[in-house]
């Protein structure tokens, strides 16, 4: 049996777009899954954003698509086009998971879930010709888990990945996180995660836990301890929360996270407004003082960048600007995404009443006013983070926060802080002429 994985593109409308230098980390896992479960299967991997993608040219006997929110409907129009040609067609991820009802017309099966404990019989089914309309994937436990199958590319990607749990014990009404993988996070046996990076050919990755030291700072040091020990020549950024900055442990923990190849972070200061803050329910991820916290990773050779989301009911025009003084002020760089409500999350029923008529699910990509503000038009909304980005990344201003990483992480933190600014800086200032371009028509 032939089996064909597809991530598709992240595009307005589906649109190819060059992606992220990341490879699709559900892809390769499901590779290296499928090979534990049933090697004889042949699988083959596309990521849409970066290959043309042909319906009519498939010669798969089942196609696999791993759909977030905004690459729904591209998703749904593939799999149609390919059914309509007698084709199998199974669909899993967040999305999916969370609309089912929406998804499953679209789809000969869906998976609900992780897919680990169903997905042997999924594909002895397909061979079957006897697919479930539904699996249901259950919470596996993250011992001896597959590792990813990264040599089934058409395309290089700069960064590789590693995970070492999964879950979350904080509940923020924007996530989904908690809802799809737990609120009780599952931690992988540290030697797995040694050795799954240490075998792997990549240099650089992507940890991509939703928090790299939120759930167990002891577990964190020990893991980053075996790290550092046992893999050399390797470096890699996460994300993670700024109340663990705060613990009474956490300058061993950021030594030995640096000594462990970490050279940047993602930090959720999520809002710099307190209204939203509590809306989001991520007050206590922030800590009593979230700046100290950013000026101590910092200080540990560590670059951080903010994950910021604006033009929320909450916020107010002078957020935007607000975040542009504050990055200047600390000297690091933000990740600024419009405040998105994704079905399955708390703030999706928030807001649901809010939510623009019309708009399809690929509006809801981070870059789209999709609901109603009490004071700020869509228009408004969009032209201000639009804005805000272009104050963010101009060349002089990534040198400046380059230049003041402490020298402990030098020179990989440096050289890292670039790779990840610089690339994002050009993205957000494509999407701003598109954006421009489409407002001249």
């Amino acid at each position: 049996m032939k089996l064909l994985l597809v991530s598709p593109p992240f595009g307005e409308k589906g649109q190819r777009s060059k992606g992220l230098p990341i490879a699709p980390p559900v892809l390769e896992y499901l590779a290296g899954l499928t090979c534990k479960v049933r090697s004889d299967v042949e699988v083959k991997l596309v990521d849409a954003n970066k290959e043309e993608f042909n319906p009519e040219q498939v010669e798969a006997d089942l196609i696999g698509f791993t759909v977030l929110t905004p690459q729904a409907p591209w998703a749904y129009r593939m799999s149609d086009r390919l059914r309509s040609l007698g084709k199998k067609v199974i669909m899993g991820g967040i999305h999916v998971t969370a609309l089912p009802e929406e998804a499953m017309p679209h789809a000969d099966s869906i998976v609900l879930g992780e897919a680990e404990q169903i997905w042997e019989e999924l594909l002895k089914n397909a061979e079957h010709n006897n697919l479930k309309p539904f699996y249901n994937g259950t919470l596996s436990e993250l011992a001896n888990l597959p590792k990813p199958v990264t040599n089934l590319w058409d395309t290089k990607y700069v960064y590789g990945y590693f995970q070492t749990s999964r879950g979350c014990p904080f509940s923020c009404t924007f996530c989904s996180v908690h809802k799809f993988f737990g609120g009780k996070t599952r931690m992988r046996p540290i030697k797995d995660v040694v050795e799954e990076v240490a075998s792997s050919k990549r240099r650089l990755f992507w940890g991509i836990d939703d928090n790299i030291w939120g759930v167990n700072i002891k577990r964190s040091i020990e893991l980053y301890r075996e790290m550092g020990e046992n893999i050399k020549g390797k470096w890699w950024f996460g994300s993670g929360d700024l109340n663990s900055i705060q613990h009474p442990n956490s300058e061993e923990l950021l030594r030995y996270a640096r000594r462990a190849g970490l050279t940047a972070v993602l930090v959720g200061w999520e809002s710099n407004n307190i209204r939203s803050l509590e809306e989001y329910k991520a007050v206590t991820k922030q800590g009593r003082n979230r700046r100290d916290a950013i000026k101590k990773i910092r200080d540990n050779g560590i670059d951080v960048m903010l994950f910021i989301m604006v033009g929320g009911r909450q916020d107010v025009r002078e957020d935007f600007d607000g975040i542009l003084k504050l990055c200047n002020e600390l000297n690091v760089a933000a990740h600024p995404v419009m405040t998105t409500p994704f079905p399955g999350t708390e703030l999706y029923e928030m807001y649901k009443e809010y939510l623009i008529k019309g708009l399809n699910w690929d509006s809801f990509d981070g870059n789209h006013a999709v609901f109603e503000h009490p004071s700020m038009s869509p228009e408004e909304r969009e032209t201000a983070i639009i804005n805000l980005r272009a104050g963010l990344f101009p060349i002089t201003s990534i040198i400046k926060r380059i230049l003041k990483i402490s020298y402990r992480g030098f020179p990989m933190s440096h050289i890292t802080s670039w790779m990840i600014q610089y690339p994002q800086g050009r993205a957000f200032k494509e999407y701003a002429k598109k954006a421009n371009l489409k407002e001249a028509r």
